[in-house]
């Protein structure tokens, strides 16, 4: 019997034939050691304000409120020629937007920060099933965070929500990065503000990946749970296979995936460890995983000294399946975090 194609590796055919007609990323290479040996602090900086957030009402209906929020992102580039270029030609991303979704039995319970997968288009139909349904199984307020390049923060010349997110533009990446980080951690601080129940932190695949980075980087946040994820960079580019183009790119201006590893070494990245406790957190992996591989997700287990971790059976894709149980233990979590508060 013919073996049936991998799911993962379908998804990287369809992902390379969507990159033949790709803007052709810049070469930036040359201008990366603005970001090296810096420090953290520096290189992914705490907020240094609470934004004032304008809200929007979009839907209502019986026990449940649909709003967006948006304010101004505090990102600041380092480098000085995408700097220019931010500030000049950029001006949909520097606009952060959210949407949250609130239920009324939901006022004394923890918030939930959700940040989802890369190049995920922002559609009715994930707000009404995903969002909805998870603000209503766990029974908390859920803010989703629109990454730089998605959404409404898409560029008008893309033709893809994220195209030019993560790509061998790696000025680009970094500060991509960079602004995302801090986006989400302003956006707590507002989240704090309003009230004073602790607020978690989420995310499916890259944005499981930011997720984890959040874990190691925020100590505000009261749990934390990644989806089929790790934070290894320099693994997810040698691995993914929807980061085929991202390869070719990088290997015509030099660089192989063992190059763009050594990079993040040398800004700090594989140094940083979690800074919440462990019981607060619980990873979620799939056991075929092509994009986040099963070896790199254990290793980061081991190394944030085995916190709750929940296997499935499948690809990266297959996930979806097993998101009402995922959502279950998750409400196990948030429900343990209610009752210390």
């Amino acid at each position: 019997m013919a073996r049936l194609p991998h799911a993962d590796e379908v998804t990287g055919v369809l992902a390379r034939a969507a990159g033949l007609l790709r803007p052709q990323p810049r070469n930036t290479l040359d201008r990366l050691a603005v970001y090296e040996n810096i420090g953290t602090e520096r290189l992914f900086p705490a907020p240094h304000a609470i934004p004032e957030v304008e809200i929007r009402r979009r839907w209502k209906l019986p026990g449940l409120l649909s709003e967006d929020l948006s304010f101004q992102s505090l990102h600041e580039p380092l480098e000085p020629h995408f700097g220019r270029y931010y500030h000049a030609r950029r001006r949909r991303i520097h606009r952060v937007t959210a949407r949250r979704l609130r239920p009324n039995s939901a006022q004394a319970r923890p918030k939930l920060l959700y940040i989802h997968g890369f190049m995920q288009p922002e559609t009715p139909l994930e707000e009404w099933t995903l969002l909805a349904g998870m603000a209503r199984s766990l029974d908390v307020d859920v803010v989703q965070l629109q990454p730089p390049y998605h959404g409404r923060r898409k560029p008008r010349a893309s033709r893809l929500d994220g195209e030019l997110y993560w790509t061998a533009d790696l000025v680009r990446s970094v500060e991509s990065l960079r602004q995302t980080l801090l986006d989400a951690r302003t956006l707590l601080g507002w989240m704090r503000a309003e009230s004073d129940q602790p607020v978690g932190i989420a995310g499916l695949s890259l944005g499981g990946a930011l997720t984890a980075a959040l874990t190691c980087l925020e100590p505000e946040f009261g749990f934390a749970a990644p989806f089929i994820a790790h934070m290894d960079l320099g693994a997810l580019v040698a691995d993914a296979p929807v980061l085929h183009t991202m390869r070719a790119d990088l290997a015509r201006f030099g660089w192989q995936p063992s190059d763009f590893a050594a990079f993040t070494d040398r800004i700090g990245w594989g140094e940083l460890q979690p800074v919440i406790p462990r019981d607060r957190i619980h990873l979620f992996a799939m056991d075929d995983d092509r994009f986040f591989r099963p070896e790199t997700v254990r290793d980061m287990w081991k190394r944030w000294d085995e916190p709750r971790i929940t296997w499935y059976p499948g690809s990266h894709m297959g996930f979806i399946p097993h998101l009402g149980d995922a959502m279950g233990r998750m409400r196990t979590l948030i429900d343990l975090v209610a009752s210390e508060t």
